[in-house]
């Protein structure tokens, strides 16, 4: 147990993985919010200040008026006191000559004359090599000539808008910080929570004692339910297991008492034998004896071998006339006596069942070693037939066959034996046993003509669903 359970590598926790996870998404989700944020204030910033500057520029131009063949303006101190502090504020007033009749005169930019006709103009300029924005407003005078405008230019540095934009993003970077700190800590918080079923599944195996195999009864979130499911079934198939090596062991230790203390007789009686005569007879006792032990121990092994791929439900496609071929070519090899008739008949196509190769081999070879022993006197016939949704196994001996009365019996393991046979009485429980466990069925009948018949019916194997019909 202890080198099993160091073949278990522990890889990096579940939670310190779904921590970082979490963490990566909302770092990510945050410096796009960020990012998004950044842009949204720099475009509310410029766009709130362009329509002060827009405003302001708006008021110098109604206060510019043409007279006596000259333009006029008188700008309001409150247009230049709306542009708010921090920043400095620059204009100029241009004639239809584009000569500078108010402002700075050594502000000039260059004049768009032919889209002054669609209202307020915002462009981005320089001042002294210092970046502006620009509002440009044309006013229209009742003069000839190509450009009949007066043109108002206000320009505005851009501290203060840079400085507001700055200050909505450091706020904002201070709430996403401090709301993604939260969030990371309420998601801890969550995952922990979280994965404390598994805690509570670990504590409860934990403390199981190690002949308890009953299910675990915890109450857990519908994601680990098939986890406690798996447990549960893995337990139980344990439990079956050690009941079989239990039951299996106590089987041959209930069978080999007895003939073992009746070997242990068999040979104290030799040593206290005086005549040749008493002495043989011993020995042909205590050979047949020890034939018989042999005996008892290959079927208890084989028993426990059958039982045990059952359990393991190992299931492949077997060929039912090959198995069968070979299976009585083998037995058939090892016997001295063969009977006077004897006859396989297999049909020429497949006849394909699921199942244990193994295990059902065996229990052919258990039905036949039954005829050739106790019956099959002159004749022993095996065919294979097939319907199409089973097929049929039929082993036929002029023998005297089996009691009808006795015919449920002998299915059980270690049924008493009739007349002076010895034995544990296991080669049809074993055949029973793996035709149950192939969903099969074993069958005995007396035929008309007075041989006995043992069948053995298989479900056969459909080509086109992939399994045993």
């Amino acid at each position: 147990m202890q080198g099993r359970a160091q073949d278990v590598v522990a890889g990096r926790s579940l939670y310190t993985r779904l921590v970082v996870r979490v963490g990566a998404v909302l770092l990510v989700s945050a410096a796009v919010l960020l990012i998004a944020i950044w842009i949204s204030t720099q475009f509310a910033a410029r766009q709130a200040y362009d329509r002060i500057l827009t405003g302001s520029a708006l008021q110098i131009a109604e206060n510019t008026w043409y007279d006596h063949g000259e333009v006029n303006v008188d700008v309001p101190l409150a247009a230049l006191s709306m542009l708010g502090t921090g920043d400095h504020a620059i204009y100029a007033v241009f004639d239809p000559q584009g000569r500078v009749i108010a402002g700075d005169g050594e502000f000039r930019p260059e004049i768009p004359w032919d889209a002054l006709e669609q209202g307020p103009l915002l462009r981005d300029g320089e001042y002294l090599g210092t970046p502006v924005r620009m509002a440009i407003i044309g006013r229209r005078m009742p003069v000839a000539g190509p450009h009949p405008w007066a043109v108002i230019v206000l320009a505005q540095t851009n501290n203060a808008r840079m400085s507001f934009a700055q200050s909505l993003g450091s706020k904002a970077l201070l709430v996403i910080v401090a709301m993604s700190v939260l969030t990371l800590v309420a998601a801890m918080f969550t995952l922990y929570q979280a994965l404390a079923p598994l805690k509570r599944i670990e504590a409860a195996i934990r403390e199981r004692d190690l002949n308890d195999l009953s299910p675990l009864v915890l109450t857990v979130p519908a994601e680990t339910h098939a986890l406690v499911s798996a447990i549960n079934a893995f337990m139980q198939r344990l439990a079956v297991h050690r009941a079989t090596m239990r039951r299996v062991i106590g089987d041959a230790a209930h069978q080999l008492r007895t003939p073992v203390t009746a070997l242990v007789a068999q040979m104290e009686l030799l040593e206290g034998d005086t005549t040749e005569a008493q002495r043989r007879r011993h020995l042909d006792q205590l050979r047949e004896r020890t034939r018989h032990l042999g005996a008892l121990v290959n079927q208890l092994i084989n028993h426990a071998m059958v039982q045990h791929r059952n359990d393991s439900r190992l299931q492949e496609r077997i060929d039912l006339g090959q198995l069968v071929r070979a299976r009585m070519s083998e037995v058939l090899s090892h016997r001295e006596r063969m009977p006077a008739e004897l006859s396989l008949e297999v049909p020429p196509l497949p006849c394909l069942i699921l199942g244990d190769a193994i295990s059902v081999g065996e229990a052919i070879k258990n039905i036949l070693d039954n005829a050739l022993q106790y019956g099959a006197v002159g004749l022993l016939q095996v065919r294979l037939d097939s319907d199409g949704a089973s097929h049929q196994l039929h082993f036929v001996d002029d023998g005297p066959g089996i009691d009808a009365a006795d015919w449920e019996r002998l299915r059980k393991p270690f049924s008493p034996r009739s007349g002076e046979r010895m034995g544990a009485s296991l080669g049809l429980s074993i055949v029973e046993e793996v035709m149950r466990a192939h969903g099969g069925e074993m069958r005995f009948a007396y035929l008309p003509d007075g041989h006995f018949s043992v069948a053995l019916v298989f479900p056969a194997w459909q080509a086109d669903s992939g399994q045993a019909g």
